[in-house]
């Protein structure tokens, strides 16, 4: 399939490019494709990279029969490799992203784009989203709002970052200036944390256009949800720490940082039932943080389900209780 050449054989330049990553994603990304797809009144390409999957994802997408449409098979290199090929791949002069198991709502490409067209000093394009679970019922929203850069990273330190890989609509040409998505392996899953960041530093014209433009779909296979993904985390501190060195704007954020990292990892460790790993995780992040109160009671509560866990095993048929 070749997005570059339209039904009449012609070559025409899209307004907008879509990489979509893939890694065994086969069971969403007919529902994915299939809402770029619903896109109105933008011209857009859609180039799919297929990570090393287990299972060709080819079949899936050969089967709209939608010359739009660009799909690449590599070895498994994580998604950060992904998108750096397919970006590279992209034709357009403006880019963004969507995941295997996300959905595009109909009217994203066109409000973004004309924002660009409005502004053409912008650098990037970044508006709201929504968290749904499979079956499509609604979780939450995400409101962001404009901001500078360096709120962008007071924001992001805490957790609650204004820029999604979800939602952002950005300039080829500041991919390339800012460095491109981490292909480190230990970062799998975090590789829009560290562009993010470095987005940020670069100090880019941003442009919050409100409205949902994206669905985040929750299901029992979502990477976030995973051990990889905690270790993560504490590669990402590392990368950061390495970044404060150059850049003396984010140094006063690593402490914000490090604080929801070691938080994050200690609910992962309490909710999945490991509270001498949480207890460790949240005396952590009191040290960054010594004023947040609910950190301590997230620390009582693992060294409650601590003593617990470690309490004398009920006696058995037949045996004496003590």
């Amino acid at each position: 399939m070749d997005a570059s050449t339209a039904s009449n054989g012609l070559a025409i330049k899209p307004e907008v490019s879509i990489v979509l990553p893939c890694y065994n994603g086969s069971a969403w990304l007919s529902r994915s494709v299939e809402s770029v797809r619903c896109q109105k009144a933008a011209t857009w390409e859609l180039v799919v990279v297929d990570d090393g999957s287990d299972r060709d994802p080819g079949p899936i997408l050969y089967g709209f029969g939608d010359r739009r449409i660009r799909y690449m098979r590599r070895d498994h290199a994580g998604k950060g490799a992904a998108l750096n090929y397919g970006i590279s791949l992209c034709r357009a002069d403006l880019i963004c992203f969507i995941d295997q198991d996300d959905i595009m709502l109909p009217s994203r490409l066109r409000g973004q784009v004309d924002v660009f067209h409005r502004q053409p000093h912008a650098d990037a394009v970044y508006s709201d989203y929504e968290r749904r679970d499979d079956t499509g019922r609604f979780i939450d929203r995400f409101i962001s709002r404009q901001m500078s850069p360096q709120e962008g990273l007071k924001w992001m330190s805490a957790g609650r970052s204004p820029l999604t890989i979800q939602t952002l609509m950005l300039k080829k040409t500041v991919w390339a200036r800012v460095g491109k998505f981490s292909e480190i392996p230990e970062l799998n899953g975090l590789d829009d944390l560290e562009f993010f960041v470095k987005l940020l530093l670069n100090k880019p014209v941003m442009v919050y256009a409100p409205g949902v433009v994206q669905c985040w779909v929750r299901h029992q296979q979502n990477f976030s949800a995973s051990a990889n993904f905690q270790e993560a985390r504490l590669h990402g501190l590392k990368r950061l720490s390495e970044l404060a060195v150059e850049h003396p704007l984010l140094r006063p954020e690593m402490k914000h940082f490090a604080f929801h990292a070691h938080s994050m990892r200690g609910i992962h460790f309490l909710e999945t039932q490991r509270p001498k790993r949480a207890v460790s995780e949240f005396i952590k992040a009191a040290v960054f943080r010594p004023s947040c109160l609910n950190t301590y009671y997230l620390l009582l509560k693992s060294l409650v389900a601590q003593a617990v866990a470690r309490g004398p095993k009920p006696a058995q048929p037949g045996q004496p209780i003590p």
